[in-house]
């Protein structure tokens, strides 16, 4: 009966939220009692996208489907993968000793590929063009990935236990996504993010027309949208590209004086893993400190 009543649950959820096809693929599907932390290395088909993606999932120590897991979402930048954030920045590491230490909670974070995308729905089909790939990526990961992972491991399945960050291009999608998706997320990290202020003409492989940079622009939505349930931080390195420090200043002016909770951080360091793998642990803090 109660597996009776979780399947409801879980097609409920589907219908409102619109749920892929999951993967036979998907490599050890997380089981209880690990002793150690891993990472689960999995595919899953994508509806949106009519295609099979890539995803790393970290688990904590002793994860047990008895608990519920806050989530992070992790974006890896441009050319990077579902391999970026344990391979450059050390996260699982970092995040395993970060528990130890007690200094946050226990949690888990997907790490997904979304190929060179920005996380938009470009378009209505998936293609490449200029080694750029367009399609619903946006529904991708706000339907059919986190339906997963909430289907597939042990989580808190609200917005309240659910945080979503990425660096460079990532960090682009994470705050569209975050600011259009506040059913979803609470917590948003935008770590060197690549915005810009060039027109819209010239950014024509980001945004197809005006309409569309005004929907996906995290400098525009801020402007059009109530953000003031969102936790945001921001940060670049001091030697980063100068449209990453202006756009992501603007972006700070424009929350905080609104009455936004956001946080802007500046270091040594430039436009590379050097800089973000320094700077993971006080990501993981503000993601999930105690």
């Amino acid at each position: 009966m109660k597996s009776f009543i979780l399947l409801l649950v879980f097609l409920f959820a589907c219908s409102i939220m619109g749920c892929s096809e999951f993967s036979s693929t998907a490599q050890t599907i997380a089981s209880d009692g690990q002793t150690n932390a891993y990472v689960d290395k999995i595919s899953m088909h994508s509806d949106s996208l009519d295609k099979d993606m890539k995803v790393q999932v970290y688990l904590p120590k002793g994860y047990s489907s008895s608990l519920r897991y806050p989530v992070l979402y992790l974006l890896h930048g441009q050319g990077g993968n579902e391999k970026s954030w344990n391979k450059d920045m050390d996260v699982a590491t970092k995040t395993t000793k970060l528990i130890d230490d007690k200094k946050i909670k226990p949690l888990i974070i997907v790490m997904p590929d979304y190929d060179n995308s920005y996380g938009t729905n470009y378009a209505d089909h998936t293609y490449t063009k200029s080694g750029r790939q367009y399609g619903r990526y946006e529904d991708y990961i706000t339907k059919d990935l986190i339906s997963y992972i909430d289907y597939h491991y042990s989580t808190i399945a609200t917005r309240e236990g659910r945080s979503i960050g990425g660096l460079s291009m990532g960090g682009f999608a994470a705050l569209f996504l975050a600011f259009t998706h506040q059913d979803l997320f609470s917590k948003a990290g935008g770590h060197s993010p690549a915005m810009f202020l060039d027109s819209t003409e010239s950014l024509d492989w980001l945004y197809k027309d005006e309409a569309m940079r005004k929907k996906t622009d995290p400098l525009y939505l801020a402007d059009s949208l109530d953000l003031s349930k969102l936790d945001v931080y921001l940060d670049y390195g001091d030697r980063d590209m100068q449209h990453v420090i202006e756009t992501t200043d603007q972006l700070y002016a424009k929350l905080k004086a609104v009455g936004v909770q956001v946080q802007l951080h500046s270091s040594s360091g430039g436009h590379d893993s050097h800089y973000w793998k320094a700077n993971t642990e006080s990501y993981l803090l503000f993601y999930a400190g105690l």
